[in-house]
């Protein structure tokens, strides 16, 4: 019970801080109107299923990770360490209200899947990078937020991310 009830306090931590404004937009007041409105995936998501539709499938996946966006330096392996801050930060990554990463980390969502170990999995980190940036680009209508899509984190942060859950020094891979 005890575990079900962070789980569900996760979650609604994390849904609340899912709006981010993009930076362009930043310190402009949106109306309700802006902040509802709907773009095409999300149209399509927004169906009793919760599913694309198959004759709109491929051309969902094709939109969605035309979205992906890379660094600058085009390096999508940042740092390990400022990784593992976004990782935690409610305000940036928020990524335990839905993961367990860290060992030591007790409080974890379990939404997600469990990510201890996951550079040791041997999973490409440009698809790590992909899959956090947008989610839907692998996952159609995914409960997993789009961070790059939305602004929620810039790409030189989904490639510190990156660095954190793939780095055999990271305390993941431990």
């Amino acid at each position: 019970m005890k575990k079900w009830i962070i789980s569900v306090a996760g979650l609604i931590v994390g849904i609340s801080l899912l709006y981010v404004p993009d930076t362009a937009e930043a310190g402009k007041k949106r109306t309700f109107e802006e902040d509802i409105k709907q773009d095409w995936a999300q149209k399509v998501c927004s169906n009793p299923e919760s599913k694309v539709p198959p004759e709109l499938l491929d051309k969902f996946l094709e939109e969605q990770r035309k979205l992906i966006k890379y660094p600058e330096s085009g390096n999508i392996y940042g740092d390990w360490k400022r990784g593992e801050k976004l990782f935690s930060n409610p305000k940036k990554g928020n990524c335990y209200a839905c993961h367990c990463a860290d060992p030591k980390e007790l409080a974890c969502g379990n939404i997600g899947p469990n990510l201890r170990g996951y550079g040791k999995r041997k999973k490409d980190p440009e698809y790590t990078y992909r899959k956090i940036y947008n989610s839907w680009a692998y996952v159609p209508c995914s409960v997993m937020y789009r961070a790059g899509v939305h602004g929620r984190l810039t790409p030189e942060e989904i490639a510190d991310i990156v660095a954190y859950l793939h780095s055999p020094e990271s305390p993941i891979n431990k």
